[in-house]
């Protein structure tokens, strides 16, 4: 009887044991899984902190919804920019919102998204005001360097809970680079020089200088650029590139009224000596894949390779 009652005592603990593990893990296990505040700084250098990831975003600008959509977080935007227009299958029933001076706040307040995210030159400081007083969450990612697309990138992987994804981004980018800068170090083509034309000359000529991601591709293909003197983005004159008669020219603009990009340089009064003119090497890019700070500058490398050195 003894030991009967020794075994009953042990099975009687061995059931209120069990009785207590199942009646606290459950809440243990709940509270293991609540994300923790995500504190970070972004790249207007405003402090900013999430009480979890993101999963509804108004995305202003096409550059930041491209990211999005590389690392995977396409299905967190509600709400875009108007030129927000790539993949182009995914984004185009999404709710638009305008850019600019014709962004609708009222419309963005009334998606109720968790944050919205622009540019350091995408809004004006009242619009974000109106946004932040109606408790929306503003990043802003500022990009014009190949080091700040990855702090972006970064930063709005941080922003969704996609880190590994965003680090799997930037890896291809950097291999795609290394690739095609092995590639021209073996070409033929040596000592070339490249105008970057990103406003047409009837709207003023605009091009990208130093420290910018179209400088910096250039350089990867052995290409020196005829502006590396100048400063970011700027306006330059017909007569600096006149004089300094590049090579290769590189136009992001499109067609406008009829008119060919490459067949109007072609045919610009006083621009028949300018070698790239005499040459014939003109080329009209991608515009969005030159011209935003995003994944995509990978294959706008890819497009500057085959058309200098000929593959």
């Amino acid at each position: 009887m003894k030991n009967f009652n020794n075994v009953l005592t042990r099975f009687m603990i061995t059931v209120l044991s069990l009785v207590m593990v199942l009646g606290f893990m459950a809440p243990i296990a709940v509270s293991g899984q609540s994300e923790e505040p995500i504190t970070f700084t972004d790249m207007a250098d405003r402090d900013i902190t999430l009480d979890e990831p993101a999963d509804e975003i108004v995305v202003l600008q096409p550059s930041n919804a491209e990211i999005l959509y590389a690392i995977g977080a396409g299905d967190t935007i509600v709400g875009r920019g108007e030129y927000v227009d790539y993949p182009v299958e995914e984004v185009e029933d999404i709710p638009t919102v305008g850019t600019g001076e014709n962004t609708n706040i009222e419309e963005i307040i009334a998606l109720n998204p968790d944050i919205v995210i622009t540019t350091t030159m995408g809004q004006a400081e009242d619009q974000l005001s109106q946004l932040e007083v109606a408790g929306i969450t503003v990043i802003v990612t500022d990009a014009s360097s190949i080091a700040e697309v990855y702090e972006a990138i970064e930063l709005l992987g941080l922003i969704v809970g996609h880190n590994e994804e965003a680090e799997q981004v930037i890896m291809d980018m950097q291999t795609t680079f290394d690739e095609y800068t092995k590639m021209a170090d073996e070409s033929e083509v040596e000592n070339a020089s490249v105008y970057y034309e990103i406003s047409p000359l009837e709207f003023g000529l605009w091009t990208g200088g130093k420290n910018t991601f179209m400088d910096e591709i250039g350089a990867m293909l052995n290409l020196e650029n005829i502006f590396v003197d100048v400063e970011g983005w700027a306006e330059v004159s017909e007569e600096q590139v006149l004089e300094r008669t590049p090579d290769y020219i590189i136009t992001t603009t499109m067609p406008y009224d009829g008119m060919d990009p490459v067949e109007e340089i072609l045919n610009r009064v006083g621009w028949d000596e300018v070698t790239a003119v005499k040459e014939g090497n003109v080329l009209q890019a991608n515009s969005d894949e030159f011209t935003r700070p995003g994944p995509r500058l990978a294959e706008a490398v890819k497009t500057l390779y085959n058309f200098v050195h000929g593959e």
